[in-house]
């Protein structure tokens, strides 16, 4: 290269560091500026020749000072990023390439290769802050927050999502597959939505926990990408307190209805019965017939059961005393012994009471207990064993358990016992096991239901225990 090539290309060079933005400077073994170039003006506010002869470790900040130190002396070409005090004393964070060389007096130094990076930096701490408060704010959503893949395998789920699953760790979750938590009659739903890109909005399902609690859940799935992956954003919101709520209200406005309903049947029965059972009652006084004995008994039949319609209406004012259940259990059990023979079951008593008292109605009670052996009875078609027993537990409770072997309540259908108008039998009102939870609740008491489909059902009545003094101790005639 000839001696005019050369000159053009020095200034060529020494033309782009006047007005490039990258900071070129030499330095001794010791960290002296040897040269500068002149972008130091417009970007450190300092002339060139002000710091020439000066140490590049003054202007760095005392806590990046011996970190770039240590770079420098090691003599390796490295890239580092530190801060430096600028003219105006604020500092800038520059990104510098460290370039070790041997001048021809074999004297080490190195030379830098520098750029303002502070906007760089800034918007990094910026993106970090940020990513920690999305952060905290999706572990402490309220809401289940999380990423599946588009075959439904977890990447990613928050705290909230344990609460749901009912798991300890989020490890018990991820990897898996989200139909693991999905009913079975869900599936179909997710595999459409999945493959739909859940354009369809948010949709319900039912999760079932491994220790076998339902939760009643809306889903909404949003397309996003993760670390290069097509994926899914997955909202899951609970929403089983609202369902039971919603439950609470619909069953209150069942109830309501029924209610007015009762009320008017029953005042619309009394006042012809009133008059068919004073008529009934004047012709056995002229004519002393037995059936007309019959027909009274079956009118005193039917006010009691216009009598219990108004339970349903409204709470009526009662005279609670001293029950035995134990007696009152036998009498009821006396009273199915026939009807029990005639359809193939055999009744038997497991009563261990020994001090067997409650507070309440004892023909309140007997209706209870002849309406749960009826249903009892008439769930075993073919015959089968009926057991009833009564304990005293050790928290003051009395329990009347009535277990039989009849074909047993399918399980989407145990929520719904005990609502007006609702039946496992084929001409059932659903008003009868409705009366016996209006009558127990009244007693303070209250009722469970289990069931197993071909093995029977056992209904377990709760009521609290009542201990009279012993002169008072004596049993309901």
């Amino acid at each position: 290269m000839n001696k005019g090539n050369l000159l053009q290309e020095l200034e060529i060079y020494r033309s782009f560091l006047q007005y490039s933005d990258i900071l070129f400077s030499f330095h001794s073994d010791d960290g002296d500026f040897t040269y500068v170039s002149p972008t130091s003006y417009p970007l450190l506010g300092y002339k060139p020749e002000e710091l020439l002869n000066s140490c590049l470790y003054d202007f760095s900040h005392p806590g990046d000072r011996k970190k770039l130190k240590d770079i420098c002396f090691a003599q390796t070409y490295e890239r580092i990023k530190y801060r430096f005090c600028r003219k105006e004393g604020d500092y800038i964070w520059l990104e510098t390439t460290l370039i070790p060389y041997s001048g021809i007096d074999e004297q080490r130094g190195f030379s830098c290769i520098s750029r303002d990076v502070t906007n760089q930096i800034a918007t990094e701490a910026q993106l970090e802050e940020n990513k920690e408060m999305y952060r905290l704010l999706v572990e402490n959503f309220q809401d289940t927050v999380g990423i599946i893949t588009k075959s439904g395998h977890w990447i990613y789920i928050n705290d909230t999502a344990k609460k749901l699953f009912g798991v300890t760790r989020k490890e018990e979750v991820i990897g898996k597959s989200i139909f693991d938590f999905i009913y079975a009659a869900s599936h179909e739903e997710i595999k459409r939505q999945l493959s739909q890109n859940g354009i369809n909005g948010a949709f319900e399902l039912t999760v079932s926990r491994h220790d076998g609690l339902k939760k009643y859940v809306q889903v909404k799935l949003i397309p996003t990408i993760y670390k290069e992956r097509e994926t899914f954003q997955i909202l899951i919101r609970d929403l089983t307190n609202q369902k039971k709520a919603e439950e609470i209200m619909h069953r209150t406005e069942k109830l309501s209805v029924v209610g007015q309903l009762a009320a008017g049947i029953a005042h619309e029965i009394r006042n012809p019965l009133t008059a068919i059972k004073g008529f009934t009652q004047l012709l056995k006084k002229e004519d002393n017939n037995d059936y007309l004995e019959v027909m009274l008994s079956e009118l005193e039949r039917i006010e009691d059961i216009v009598s219990d319609l108004l339970i349903l209406a409204k709470p009526q004012p009662s005279k609670k005393e001293q029950v035995d259940i134990g007696l009152l259990l036998d009498e009821t059990v006396d009273l199915f012994r026939s009807e029990a023979i005639l359809h193939n079951v055999e009744i038997f008593s497991e009563i261990e009471l020994t001090t067997p008292f409650i507070k309440g109605e004892s023909n309140k009670l007997k209706q209870v207990f002849i309406n749960l052996l009826k249903n009892a009875i008439e769930a075993m078609p073919d015959g089968g064993k009926i057991t009833v027993s009564a304990i005293r537990t050790n928290n003051e409770q009395i329990v009347v358990k009535i277990m039989d072997e009849g074909i047993g309540i399918p399980e989407e259908r145990m929520p719904n016992l005990g609502e007006p108008f609702y039946s496992t039998k084929e001409k059932g009102t659903g008003l009868g096991l409705m009366i016996c939870n209006r009558i127990i609740k009244n007693h303070g008491g209250t009722m469970n239901i289990e069931s197993e489909i071909n093995k029977g059902t056992t209904i377990s009545v709760f009521f609290p225990a009542f201990s009279p003094p012993e002169n008072m101790k004596k049993s309901p005639g």
